[in-house]
């Protein structure tokens, strides 16, 4: 199996329990990761990669507890594997804070590692704001860190520095965070691009799936100079 390996946290989306605009009730449930918009849906992170070029599923496993619905592995070609977990929707609080635990923690030596948020930007809700005090400090390590969420580099860079990763894809507008932008930026990983290039590749994939204009796209993804 291959040293390069991207953790991804799936927060469902739920019309019940998150401050978003309400979404078709069949594709909001928080509850039901199968129809989910973010996990079962034709651009969730489980059916996208099931079917897109140079992917294949390993397996999935469901109720891993009360909050993690289904855990699903994929590989792309052999350079990469990723895990996948569908958060419930309600949960989107420690879905957030096991992203940030992870974050914080430093990668193997032995492999290159990536974590990866995608929903609902949760810290955008007041109910959610306590458990910004429960998020990990950690001295800078290497381990990459990707927010799939709307205006995430204002709400989550900050704590990821704190927690010493590498904010490397983070968005500056409202955006929708469905899996061909992961797709995308887990391609980069596995060749090893820098982070401009990854940033470079979410915009591009953005625009083509949303249909707008290079520019546009590009303009979504950002994240603090690092250098």
């Amino acid at each position: 199996m291959p040293n390069t390996h991207i953790y991804v946290i799936v927060s469902l989306v739920d019309n019940i329990s998150q401050g978003i605009e309400p979404v078709p009730a069949k594709i909001g449930n928080g509850d039901d990761p199968y129809n989910n918009l973010y996990w079962g849906a034709a651009y969730g992170v489980k059916t996208f990669l099931s079917k897109a070029n140079g992917w294949r599923k390993l397996g999935c496993e469901k109720d891993i507890s009360d909050t993690i619905l289904e855990r699903c592995q994929f590989a792309w070609e052999d350079k990469l594997t990723v895990t996948a977990d569908a958060y419930r929707g309600s949960r989107i609080d420690q879905a957030m804070l096991d992203f940030m635990q992870q974050a914080a923690t430093p990668p193997n030596t032995t492999k290159r590692e990536m974590v990866v948020f995608i929903g609902h930007d949760g810290l955008m809700d007041i109910q959610n704001q306590p458990i910004i005090e429960r998020f990990p400090k950690h001295a800078r390590h290497e381990k990459q860190a990707v927010v799939l969420a709307c205006m995430s580099e204002e709400y989550f860079s900050e704590h990821l520095l704190a927690a010493g990763s590498k904010p490397v894809v983070t968005t500056y507008s409202f955006m929708a965070p469905e899996a061909y932008v992961l797709d995308a930026v887990a391609r980069g990983f596995a060749n090893q691009a820098s982070e401009v290039e990854l940033r470079s590749s979410a915009g591009t994939a953005y625009a083509k799936y949303q249909r707008i204009s290079a520019k546009a796209g590009k303009a979504v993804f950002g994240a603090r100079n690092l250098n």
